[in-house]
């Protein structure tokens, strides 16, 4: 019979340690401004839909005009519609230094699609600087490419936690089997 390994003492719990938890949190200023709310398991513990909601919340604001703050929009956002704040957070992600090149273009390309412009060759080496020329069909393209990429984000999700919760009572099964012909010999 193996013993549970407590989360502490883990490799990811050597940094999870040091977040601050709801004991700490209680009285101070955060917790009189968001209320009792911010305690709410529905919020913090991920299942299925929620996850895939927060998501998608953060899907929807990695693809928002890069400002500093889109983890904290993604956050108040999945505050306010009560999904997985972790997932809305972690949803911003998808805009990161490799992807923000390819998301530009997209949004571009989608503003003019809708603006029914005919796009410029855009060169890679400059793009902010080419696109500060007419940045009409970018800004148009940001809000409906944030809604295609919630969009996706959603089923693509739910799809994934079905293929690794899979996985893991897979492999719950085959070790509770192992275990058993172990303790059979």
């Amino acid at each position: 019979l193996m013993k549970p390994i407590h989360w502490r003492r883990s490799r990811i719990g050597r940094y999870l340690r040091h977040l601050p938890r709801a004991k700490h949190i209680r009285g101070t200023w955060i917790h009189r401004f968001f209320g009792d709310r911010l305690f709410s398991p529905a919020l913090w513990h991920p299942t299925r839909e929620r996850f895939a909601a927060g998501m998608a919340v953060g899907a929807f604001f990695a693809l928002m005009p890069p400002l500093p703050i889109q983890m904290i929009g993604a956050a108040l956002a999945a505050y306010i519609t009560r999904v997985n704040v972790p997932a809305a957070i972690a949803g911003t992600w998808i805009s990161n230094p490799f992807t923000f090149p390819f998301c530009i273009y997209l949004q571009y390309r989608l503003g003019c699609l809708v603006l029914q412009r005919e796009p410029m060759h855009l060169r890679s080496e400059d793009l902010v600087a080419e696109l500060s020329k007419t940045p009409l069909p970018y800004i148009a393209g940001v809000l409906p490419a944030a809604i295609l990429m919630a969009l996706v984000a959603y089923p693509v999700t739910l799809l994934l936690w079905d293929f690794i919760t899979g996985r893991v009572e897979a492999s719950k099964k085959r070790r509770a089997a192992r275990a058993r012909t172990q303790a059979a010999d």
